[in-house]
């Protein structure tokens, strides 16, 4: 293998072929690709990735409307209840988007709730993350409980469908509002 470099060419985007210095340290556009494949992206693609992923302008779904209302199974922890659609497929359409918080507000019943994140179109989501939630409205003085969690899930490509299933410790079936907090890879 022969590694050169020359101040006047320029690395393919991403390169995958590793033959030369420059395809592996990449150029200044690289990004890490979405669905992201180990070992195939340069250093330039992880740097502007890791720096967006940090530093992206935040947005807020729904934007100007209430919460999704998400209800659970009746009967506790039942596993029966349906996946609701949160954010519509094509509406996060600007680029590749990672949600970074979820809001959960209002918790019908006092108690934990545990809450999976999806992608994909109605029948064929795949489980992305998910999160706990605690409500004693007690605590709050008589007011229902509210929410924001950090959560980790991959980065999603643009467009992409997401929904929620939430299952409460309560007997009855139980209702949480739902939104995002997220951001695009390339602002």
């Amino acid at each position: 293998m022969v590694f050169w470099f020359s101040p006047y060419t320029v690395a393919d985007a991403n390169s995958a072929d590793n033959k030369t210095i420059r395809d592996a340290i990449g150029n200044k556009e690289d990004w890490v690709s979405v669905p992201y494949n180990q070992g195939i992206n340069s250093l330039m693609a992880h740097m502007n990735t890791a720096y967006y992923h940090v530093h992206g302008k935040p947005f807020c779904y729904p934007t100007t409307a209430v919460s999704v209302t998400v209800t659970s199974w009746a009967g506790a922890w039942g596993t029966w209840g349906s996946i609701t659609e949160v954010i519509p497929a094509d509406t996060l359409t600007d680029a590749a988007f990672d949600l970074h918080w979820i809001n959960l507000i209002n918790g019908d019943d006092d108690g934990e709730y545990y809450i999976e994140i999806y992608a994909g179109e109605s029948g064929s989501e795949e489980l992305i993350g998910c999160t706990r939630y605690w409500q004693d409205s007690s605590f709050f003085g008589g007011i229902t409980g509210n929410t924001t969690k950090r959560i980790q899930i991959p980065q999603q490509p643009s467009g992409t469908r997401i929904s929620c299933k939430i299952y409460s410790e309560a007997a009855d079936a139980s209702n949480i509002d739902i939104s995002f907090e997220w951001h695009y890879y390339t602002s």
